[in-house]
């Protein structure tokens, strides 16, 4: 049974209207570069409830601009999902405990993917919210067992992963008409490299899906691509390296970010296609960068650090084969305020994130979800 609160929502800032500021002056060096658009900047704001804010972060974005995410605090830092659209952020109903859910990815129709606690004992499970339910998606096995759903596609098939209790191995998984399916490995077997044999990571609309999975050779993590019932291992950006390849989003060309370590052995944002994985590089003065997600038009997006210290993370956009601070092109930006993480975009390019939680000398401003609206 689904526990349904009336909760009320706090701050102003969720109701800011999404049109851009007239007159607000460019910076020289978003004036300078051409090639990327500007941007409103607009604040999600969090949930006013026991279990979430001040902090907040946004996972997914659709063509409606309707925006998942989730809210938690300090004194509670257990999550809850929300679902923003029109101004107005709302909390996602959980399946057992009030506030301890989270919300990683929605389609086109509205429909939301995450996890939820199922239970007092067990892990969370994978969920589908859609026509107001929140489904229990769960896990093909018995009690003890956990799951997490991480993207759905417009046909309403969601991909994650699952485990049997705690102490066993994660595996990659797709729930399509009903059933759980087991996507398999790139080779890995249990014991060859801890907790984690696979994780699904995205899905687009042909169905084929990208993660990370355990090889045959055992530890390192590679990059998959999941079409016609057979994983293919994306390979590296350089052999020998001695830390993971993530695939974590995909388009409907085929077209697959995520990151992968460089001949430095430090994670760098990765475009595939056609067989081929090259490196987007980084900002100016930073050695590591990740890609979260690709629209169709091809761009990317995702963090990048300038410097190596903890307050280096910026949010980043790639395209044209262009890396930008998106700090740089947004016309109203408050000054206490740096956009960290960029972790989903779409095809119109309205990217989500959120601001930095450790920030550099004058950025105060509490860590939170954004939406970035490109200026026509």
């Amino acid at each position: 049974m689904i526990r349904r609160r009336n909760i009320a929502l706090v701050p102003a800032t969720v109701g800011l209207v999404l049109t851009a500021l007239a007159g607000v002056p460019v910076s020289a060096e978003a004036q300078a570069n051409q090639a990327v658009t500007t941007y409103t900047y607009v604040p999600l704001g969090w949930l006013g409830v026991p279990a979430g804010g001040p902090h907040s972060e946004a996972t997914d974005v659709n063509m409606s601009r309707q925006v998942v995410g989730y809210s938690s605090n300090d004194r509670n830092p257990a999550a809850h999902a929300f679902f923003f659209q029109d101004g107005r952020l709302e909390p996602v109903d959980s399946i057992y405990l009030p506030g301890e859910n989270t919300a990683t990815s929605i389609n086109d129709s509205g429909h939301i993917a995450g996890y939820t606690h199922v239970s007092f004992t067990d892990p969370p499970h994978a969920f589908i919210r859609r026509d107001g339910k929140t489904i229990d998606l769960g896990t093909g096995w018995g009690s003890g067992s956990g799951s997490a759903a991480h993207a759905i596609n417009n046909k309403g098939v969601a991909v994650g992963q699952r485990h049997k209790s705690a102490g066993n191995p994660t595996r990659p998984v797709m729930w399509k008409d009903g059933r759980i399916h087991d996507l398999g490995t790139l080779g890995g077997v249990a014991g060859q490299a801890g907790m984690n044999l696979g994780r699904a990571y995205d899905i687009n609309d042909k169905n084929q899906v990208v993660g990370e999975s355990l090889p045959s050779t055992g530890y390192t993590l590679h990059g998959f691509l999941w079409e016609n019932n057979r994983m293919t291992d994306l390979g590296t950006l350089s052999a020998g390296s001695t830390k993971d390849t993530v695939a974590q989003a995909i388009n409907e060309k085929t077209q697959i970010t995520g990151w992968s370590p460089n001949a430095a052995n430090n994670a760098t944002a990765f475009l595939w296609e056609a067989g081929s994985m090259r490196a987007l590089g980084t900002l100016p003065g930073g050695t590591r960068s990740y890609g979260y997600d690709i629209n169709e038009p091809g761009q990317v997006v995702g963090i990048s650090y300038v410097s190596d210290n903890p307050y280096g993370q910026r949010a980043f956009l790639w395209q044209n084969g262009q890396m930008t601070d998106l700090n740089t092109v947004v016309t109203n930006l408050p000054p206490d305020v740096s956009l960290s993480e960029a972790y989903a975009i779409n095809d119109d390019g309205v990217i989500v994130g959120q601001t930095c939680y450790y920030c550099e000398p004058g950025k105060t401003a509490d860590q939170h979800a954004y939406m970035l609206v490109p200026n026509s």
